[in-house]
């Protein structure tokens, strides 16, 4: 049994959903800033990523360089792409979740978190562009996860990304490897048995969270190992999700038992 993929996507749902722990507490020069971040915040946990942005909006024009205004942008408009009305407005979301999370990289270069919303943001944009951007981009996916992992060895979700990075490279189709192995220069070193390794640090780091054992379980029926797939599918049941990704990946391990 393996997990559908969309065409030409090269990496699977790699989402802020993944990222809603990447925000600090509220910390803004400007009191009305500190306000309507938590006004957004609260909108987060209630799921309303519009109204969430629109706060943070507003929290970013009374603090401008704010980092932490800038990355909960970057991620209601990553989280607004599934939601958008048309293609052109998902790319419009995709491009400026990218935008700001470069803009939190300039302004803070030695902060982990802003790197690895830059790894997240150039994953989610893969999904709109030609194959040979796509591959390009996804150096940036790889370079910006490790620099997480420099600044942060503790970062469990940089593991994450860099899994589904080899995850992705190892299982490319026939026209994505041509353009890897140019873009590349050959094809680059990834594998299906480094993402397990990857998944596998990660779950080291937090073993509770939902995503990790999800990924994990799909390389390994990539790899043909359905016995540690299922074992994982079983332990992500017994974990609490996060968010409404979590429940649609339990939705989905609860469909794979079933098989």
């Amino acid at each position: 049994m393996k997990h559908p993929e969309p065409s030409g996507r090269l990496f699977r749902r790699i989402q802020w959903s993944m990222l809603a722990f990447a925000c600090h507490a509220a910390v803004a020069a400007n009191p009305e800033a500190g306000q309507l971040i938590t006004r957004g915040d609260a909108e987060v946990a209630a799921m309303h990523a519009p109204q969430a942005l629109a706060l943070y909006d507003q929290a970013a024009k009374a603090d401008p360089d704010n980092v932490e205004i800038l990355l909960r942008i970057s991620q209601q408009c990553s989280n607004l792409i599934s939601q958008a009305k048309s293609p052109t407005e998902a790319l419009d979301y995709a491009k400026r979740s990218l935008d700001e999370a470069k803009q939190a990289v300039a302004l803070a270069p030695d902060n982990p978190k802003a790197h690895l919303a830059l790894a997240v943001a150039y994953g989610r944009i893969t999904d709109f562009e030609d194959n040979r951007t796509k591959v390009e981009d996804s150096r940036y996916v790889k370079a910006e996860a490790d620099k997480t992992l420099e600044l942060n060895p503790k970062e469990d979700f940089a593991y994450h990304v860099l899994g589904r990075w080899n995850y992705a490279v190892a299982t490319l189709n026939p026209v994505l490897k041509l353009v890897a192995r140019f873009v590349y220069g050959g094809m680059p070193d990834a594998s299906l048995e480094e993402a397990v390794r990857d998944y596998k640090k990660a779950i080291d780091l937090a073993p509770q969270r939902v995503i990790h054992h999800h990924e994990l379980a799909r390389a390994y029926v990539a790899m043909g190992q359905m016995d540690n797939a299922r074992k994982e599918w079983e332990t992500e049941l017994t974990l609490k999700p996060e968010d409404n990704e979590g429940v649609i990946d339990q939705k989905e391990a609860r469909a794979a038992l079933a098989k």
